[in-house]
């Protein structure tokens, strides 16, 4: 009895130490490809569609990527950028990844920044991330809006867009299906 207990109290405290849909997030300090610290850029100001990625897994949310490049969602009232977790890529050198993250945005106007010691998901109680691509959307207020860590489903890609779409101040982003985008990318 004792140790269902124990078992049950275990459980309810590392669910309840997860970030989730309506909490709030605090500032907290990343680093620029340069390794210069900063604070998260536009937290509080604009709503942000964050991926926090695992450079051991950059595949994972391909499909959505691609269609955020074919169909840029940011203006005066949204921002996103990347935020590498170098602390889950022990095989990989900090300073390589730094290099290679100024080689992927140089002549863009993309963001990536870096985490070299789990602040985001310390701060943010996002849990274990290793291997995981997480897509955050945090609006105006520092509230989650949409938080998952790994491969997002046909029906969360949709979801997000109806936030981007719910806050976007000029057109709307296209809400197709992700298989109809895939097909659409297959057939290209």
């Amino acid at each position: 009895m004792g140790r269902f207990f124990l078992l049950l109290s275990f459980i309810c405290c590392v669910c309840i130490g997860r970030a989730q849909v309506g909490q709030k997030v605090c500032p907290i300090t990343i680093y620029d490809a340069y390794n210069k610290p900063l604070q998260l850029p536009f937290l509080g100001e604009k709503h942000l569609l964050l991926f926090y990625v695992d450079p051991d897994h950059p595949s994972q949310n391909r499909v959505l990527r691609n269609y955020f490049r074919k169909h840029p969602f940011t203006d005066e009232n949204i921002e996103s950028y990347g935020i590498i977790n170098l602390k889950d890529a022990p095989l990989l050198a900090n300073s390589l990844l730094r290099f290679m993250i100024r080689k992927e945005i140089a002549g863009t106007q993309a963001y990536v920044y870096n985490d070299p010691d789990h602040t985001v998901s310390r701060a943010w109680k996002l849990g274990d991330v290793n291997n995981k691509f997480v897509v955050l959307w945090i609006n105006k207020e520092c509230t989650i809006e949409f938080f998952k860590a790994g491969e997002l489903t046909e029906d969360e890609i949709v979801q997000l867009k109806d936030l981007i779409c719910k806050y976007r101040k000029k057109n709307p982003v296209p809400v197709k299906p992700a298989r109809e985008e895939s097909r659409d990318t297959a057939a290209n």
